[in-house]
């Protein structure tokens, strides 16, 4: 099984991943850490400090990955067999982009993906969407494990489109 943990960049997907792997005994790959180490991208985008990911390389390099979890907020896009959408509140992702030092057009750009819940619009099957704001990263694991033992799919849980509509005008 491949598990692909999403969501935008301050949800908690590496901490949550790690906690993950463990429980399952499966490898963790953190997608941006492949695509920087095997060069498995087009071009470095220098305004928004990021790899334009080259996806034909990046599959042809997970093709026989099996029992691994696939942490990045593009990881939806890698044909998972089940996939988590981690959502935080998009006050506590702007505070932890601040801390890594993201730029400011970076932290709008992806409080507003929060928002507009654009990781969880992008997954397609075997979806499972928690909201992480003020939950324990073992407890979100621990919900993640009994969620896919079960087979349960849920999305439209989180809602910050009233709250925050400020962001996006």
């Amino acid at each position: 099984m491949r598990i692909a943990i999403t969501g935008t960049p301050g949800v908690g997907k590496t901490t949550v991943s790690k906690i993950l792997g463990e429980k399952l005994n499966y490898k963790v790959i953190d997608i941006t850490e492949v695509v920087k180490k095997f060069k498995l991208y087009k071009e470095y985008d220098k305004d928004m400090d990021s790899y334009v990911i080259d996806f034909d390389k990046l599959k042809d390099f997970l093709k026989d990955k099996d029992n691994v979890i696939l942490d990045g907020h593009v990881s939806h896009l890698l044909d998972p067999d089940y996939t988590i959408v981690l959502r935080c509140n998009p006050k506590i992702i702007e505070e932890r982009l601040k801390k890594r030092g993201y730029s400011e057009k970076k932290i709008l750009e992806n409080v507003q993906a929060e928002i507009l819940d654009v990781c969880l619009c992008e997954s397609k099957e075997k979806v499972y969407e928690i909201n992480t704001t003020g939950k324990d990263p073992e407890e979100i694991a621990n919900e993640i494990v009994k969620a896919i033992k079960e087979g349960k799919e849920r999305k439209g849980v989180v809602n910050w489109l009233d709250k925050y509509i400020d962001y996006l005008i």
